[in-house]
């Protein structure tokens, strides 16, 4: 009876052992599969996110271009507001700079994958930490709601207040935004022509721009909106610098 007692404790706890090693073995599975499952969505979230961030490098580079383009029309024209000897001789020229210095385009930014991994509160699959810290520290200060992006443009304002509505319509229908679609699928890109063709009678331009070029407060506010747009471009290289170091960050992820 000893013997087989003794047969049956061994047996028992032979079973208990195997069962234990049953359920480690299953929790160490089911870790395994809740890592890959892991590794898997963080992959997937890092390649939309460097297909955010290099959208979002060309939404900030088209910007550039366009702000770019509003301050060289805008020196033209205060040359004009100024009476500057280098100023440009041709009144069709000084009005279309006169316009084209007003003109504007919305900042918007690349963020979707972002913004769900936060309200979904996945952003701990990201496991790089540095990553994680440029993302959050890129992100979570919104360059689109910079002080200088919505500072009033009161330039654009008082000119299209002012400017023959005839000629408004002239250089907008001629000179307006173009629309250029990118190659790698991100949308478009929005520019101003270099060069405007419009039906503009000399005499009666030059007149436009006599009375205008003496408008104290149109060379008070382009003025105003030089020192605002040069600080905008500033400011957007600022940004473009921090945006390629996180594309460089996830493009080494990924090739991890």
């Amino acid at each position: 009876m000893e013997n087989k007692s003794g047969k049956y404790f061994k047996y028992a706890i032979g079973e208990i052992v195997l069962v234990v090693i049953g359920i480690l073995i299953a929790l160490q599975i089911n870790n395994w599969n809740q890592n890959r499952i892991s590794k898997e969505l963080e992959s997937q979230y890092c390649n939309r996110l460097l297909e955010d961030v290099r959208e979002e490098k060309v939404i900030l580079q088209g910007l550039l271009n366009y702000s770019t383009q509003v301050v060289s029309h805008a020196k033209n024209a205060i040359s004009v507001y100024e009476n500057s000897p280098d100023s440009n001789p041709n009144p069709v020229d000084n009005l279309i700079d006169m316009y084209q210095a007003s003109q504007i385009m919305d900042p918007n930014s690349a963020e979707s994958t972002y913004r769900e991994l936060i309200a979904s509160g996945q952003i701990n699959l990201i496991q790089n930490d540095r990553l994680k810290t440029a993302l959050i520290r890129y992100y979570e200060v919104d360059w689109t709601e910079s002080i200088l992006f919505k500072l009033t443009n009161s330039y654009r304002k008082n000119l299209r207040g002012k400017m023959p509505d005839p000629i408004q319509t002239e250089i907008r229908s001629k000179c307006g935004d173009i629309f250029i679609k990118y190659k790698k699928g991100y949308g478009f890109e929005v520019v101003l022509p270099k060069t405007c063709e419009v039906d503009i009678d000399a005499t009666f331009a030059q007149s436009v721009v006599d009375v205008l070029s003496k408008d104290e407060s149109l060379k008070k506010d382009l003025r105003y909106l030089i020192g605002n747009e040069s600080s905008k471009l500033q400011s957007i290289n600022a940004v473009i610098v921090q945006l390629e170091d996180l594309i460089s960050q996830l493009e080494t992820i990924n090739i991890d």
